[in-house]
């Protein structure tokens, strides 16, 4: 699933952004938890947060607490705004 030569967690970041642009995780609804994405990947759960992070870094997801991360509206990653 994971190519070699690049990091895993940029390719797991690169996967959810992918889902995000497609329209699979909509905006305003949670992506899947850390422990649900480390089963699907069979990932590390620090090398799962770091790409949520990378993920909430850029915009396109932001977290609540107690409550998961959500897929940020396309205005928000468009104007660089958090939600």
């Amino acid at each position: 699933m994971f190519a070699p030569d690049v990091p895993k967690w940029r390719q797991l970041s690169d996967l959810l952004r992918q889902r995000i642009e497609s329209g699979e995780y909509q905006p305003r609804h949670p992506i899947p938890s850390e422990h649900e994405l480390v089963q699907e990947t069979g990932l590390s759960r620090s090398t799962v947060r770091k790409a949520v992070g990378a993920l909430k870094a850029d915009m396109w997801v932001y977290s609540v607490h107690g409550l998961g991360v959500f897929v940020s509206p396309a205005a928000d990653r468009q104007h660089g705004q958090p939600d």
